[in-house]
């Protein structure tokens, strides 16, 4: 796998619902009546400041590549606006290799609903077809490599994400229903649609994700990506790589109930 192609890029884009204070600083403009006998009363000193709703998100990645020493084994860093200037970039992929990309979102001073995604799905490559592959793969196709079909992933909400010892911890992991077969083309196929985060399962229904105080107060879950490429893989993927994004996309909870309806989902073209 060449050193310039990526296995993630991480990114984020965050939405500003319009907020409802603002407007109301005008509204009762032009309003009053004339007559012939007038008084005038003032009541001054009068302050409308508009909410905030900003998306900031801690991600975190690991891998493990046994015996190898990747150059990077673990990082971490926050998303606020601009671009994270890191890709989680993981060459030689072997099978048994292993790894972690972990998204902890919190959203300032409004509740949001709160949707993730990847608008663009994953990209594989074939790379070329050296002679090993050759012999167990026909597909020659620069489009057509086999490594998201290959790498089996889990997805979960914790509680918390650290790096401890080397390696994301995730933190009372609470894992999604997929199969155990379920594959990072899977998963991708499935963010192309937007999957709305439910920061609390115990309630029936899918709730926004509550608000923080501020950019270091974590009060929702984190989302946990697990990665594994599978010591049964053989030699289908040699040289084969891929790209994919991920998105998270904040939209305000308050003047927006159905926030939540596909109607309105970010990563749903037919409804934008």
């Amino acid at each position: 796998m060449e050193d310039d192609n990526q296995l993630y890029n991480l990114s984020r884009r965050k939405v500003l619902g319009g907020l409802g204070a603002v407007g109301l600083a005008s509204a009762g403009a032009g309003l009053g009546t004339s007559a012939y006998f007038t008084d005038t009363e003032s009541f001054t000193g009068n302050t409308l400041t508009a909410g905030e709703l900003d998306l900031v998100v801690d991600w975190f990645t690991d891998v493990d590549q046994g015996s190898a020493t990747p150059e990077q084994p673990t990082a971490s860093g926050t998303i606020d606006g601009n671009p994270s200037g890191y890709a989680y970039e993981v060459t030689d992929v072997k099978p048994g290799d292993s790894g972690t990309v972990a998204f902890c979102p919190k959203i300032v001073d409004n509740p949001a609903w709160l949707w993730f995604g990847s608008a663009d799905g994953v990209t594989d490559y074939e790379n070329g077809v050296n002679e090993p592959e050759g012999d167990v793969d026909s597909s020659s196709g620069a489009m057509e490599g086999e490594l998201s079909e290959s790498i089996v992933v889990s997805v979960a909400y914790a509680d918390s994400v650290a790096i401890e010892n080397g390696e994301v911890v995730c933190t009372n992991e609470a894992v999604l229903g997929y199969p155990s077969d379920f594959t990072l083309a899977d998963l991708a196929a499935e963010l192309e649609s937007g999957f709305l985060l439910d920061p609390d399962r115990g309630t029936a229904g899918v709730q926004a994700y509550p608000a923080s105080p501020d950019t270091e107060t974590q009060t929702g879950p984190c989302i946990c990506v697990h990665w594994e490429l599978p010591t049964t893989v053989g030699n289908e993927v040699q040289t084969d790589s891929l790209t994919m994004d991920f998105q998270l996309v904040a939209m305000q909870e308050r003047h927006n109930p159905n926030g939540g309806n596909s109607s309105v989902n970010p990563f749903n073209t037919s409804s934008n």
